[in-house]
């Protein structure tokens, strides 16, 4: 699990499982066993589609169990890399498949309640028909997500990275790609808003500030990372150790000044 062990971790990071985040796991762990329960009782009665759309969704919260414990679990510091770009860190590629597997579980999960439960073809144990009207809403708002989300995935390859260069700051997620000259950078903070867990944010100049939330996954000792970024915004008369492992091997070791 990833841990703090020398440097502090900053003011507003938490370590901890959230109330919320707890929350969540019951969620998926009971959604886990429903699905699964439907997917066999479907089975058994012999309803391909029911057994389709049940396995789907057992798939999908199987895949978001398994996205949120690899996240927790993970040390990516052996992900990074360092070269004439920079030092770029990236996240445990088992999440990015978790995720994969996940969003295609929820694809083939909702498409089918659409076209077939919702439509009367089949009927999925333990649910009383005619009273889907809800369910029917929440199936296409899943499709939607989890469609976008895995076209994303696939257009990105699934590799959020997080890249200090000698001039600037590189940040990419599954949807999109954001870069900053270290000059225009005016803050370097650990707050964003209250549903941001554990986030990197540069404040820059003239522009939209940008979030690496759950900054963690990108190290072992994620808050080391944090003292990291601010060390090489604050000095950079050091960035060139960007470029030859030297900025890395001081991660691994955690020395940095908490500044």
């Amino acid at each position: 699990m990833r841990r703090v062990a020398g440097l502090p971790s900053p003011q507003n990071w938490d370590d901890k499982l959230s109330a919320l985040g707890k929350f969540g796991v019951l969620i998926l762990a009971g959604g886990i066993v429903y699905s699964l329960a439907q997917t066999v009782v479907a089975l058994q009665r012999g309803s391909v589609l029911a057994a389709l759309t049940a396995g789907g969704m057992t798939v999908a919260f199987s895949g978001f169990a398994a996205t949120v414990a690899t996240t927790w679990f993970s040390s990516a510091t052996r992900y990074a890399a360092s070269d004439d770009r920079g030092t770029t860190l990236r996240i445990n590629p088992w999440i990015a498949g978790c995720w994969g597997v996940a969003s295609i579980g929820a694809v083939v999960g909702s498409a089918c309640y659409i076209a077939f439960i919702s439509q009367g073809a089949a009927e999925l144990p333990f649910t009383t028909p005619g009273r889907d009207a809800v369910t029917r809403y929440l199936m296409i708002s899943l499709l939607v997500i989890s469609l976008t989300g895995l076209v994303a995935l696939i257009a990105r390859r699934g590799r959020g990275y997080l890249r200090l260069g000698l001039d600037e700051v590189e940040y990419a997620d599954i949807f999109r790609t954001r870069t900053s000259p270290w000059h225009d950078i005016v803050d370097i903070t650990d707050k964003a808003d209250r549903q941001t867990r554990n986030p990197i944010v540069f404040a820059v100049k003239d522009a939209k500030r940008i979030v690496v939330p759950n900054a963690d996954r990108f190290a072992s000792g994620g808050a080391a990372l944090y003292w990291m970024v601010r060390h090489y915004w604050k000095h950079p008369e050091n960035r060139d150790e960007l470029t030859d492992g030297r900025a890395l091997e001081r991660l691994r070791n955690e020395q940095f000044d908490p500044e």
